[in-house]
């Protein structure tokens, strides 16, 4: 999609400008709004494939336009690539759960903007929003269904309790571990790899996190690894099921 339109969404005019050069150079059609409510105009006005949004602005943040584009038709909705300052965890992993695709921690550079970018495009577009039911059984529980849908190859069920989970879990190792697995499941394995590293910055001895890093490289570097997939609990999984 070399074509592909782009809003970038930066209140600071010199990540704009990066951005725009790094993927104008790429043959993308780019258009910048300097604040929330700009892209709202915006979006209003025509259809865009991917939104690259800063989350910290003035006049309405990241957070609130991802709360206003939500109740878009799925096929007016553009992708989002949410940008976010270093270390600003509990932000990324809501900005994910209201619907973004993936995430970039600031500084970022132009090469990995530009994979970045091509990554989510490939992504296909956003579904309807599924609203959060109030948590029955506890956190705990939660995760447990989690782990047990991952097991059962039940990416969907996975996907919904990690969704009514995340405003509890985005700075608790073993939820971003299972974020983790679950786009491993799907084949993410560069979102995955961000989601265990997530885990074991948050954790550092949290163990299934670091053993699933240690998988993706050995998967990466040898092309084969005898390391089974943590969940977090006494089970663990030698595959997944990709549906």
């Amino acid at each position: 999609m070399s074509d592909a339109t782009i809003l970038i969404v930066d209140d600071e005019s010199n990540i704009r400008l990066m951005c725009r050069t790094a993927l104008e150079s790429e043959g993308y059609q780019i258009a910048e709004a300097k604040n929330g409510q700009e892209a709202l105009s915006a979006l209003a006005g025509r259809k865009y494939d991917l939104m690259i949004l800063d989350l910290n602005m003035p006049v309405l943040d990241g957070m609130g336009v991802l709360e206003q584009i939500k109740t878009m038709p799925p096929t007016q909705k553009p992708r989002v690539l949410v940008l976010t300052a270093y270390g600003s965890i509990p932000a990324a992993v809501r900005a994910v759960r209201m619907e973004a695709i993936d995430f970039l921690e600031k500084p970022v550079t132009p090469d990995k903007l530009r994979s970045a970018v091509a990554r989510v495009l490939a992504e296909p577009l956003p579904e309807a929003h599924v609203d959060d039911d109030q948590l029955r059984g506890g956190y705990e529980v939660v995760l447990d269904g989690v782990r047990k849908a991952l097991r059962m190859g039940d990416s969907k069920g996975a996907e919904e309790l990690l969704m009514k989970a995340s405003d509890l879990g985005n700075e608790d190792a073993a939820y971003l571990n299972l974020v983790g697995v679950f786009n491993e499941a799907k084949r993410r394995w560069k979102r995955a790899k961000k989601f265990y590293g997530l885990a074991i910055r948050t954790d550092g001895s949290y163990e299934p996190a670091q053993n699933n890093m240690r998988r993706i490289y050995e998967l990466e570097t040898f092309g084969k690894t005898a390391l089974p997939i943590s969940l977090g609990d006494e089970t663990a999984l030698s595959k997944l099921s990709r549906d």
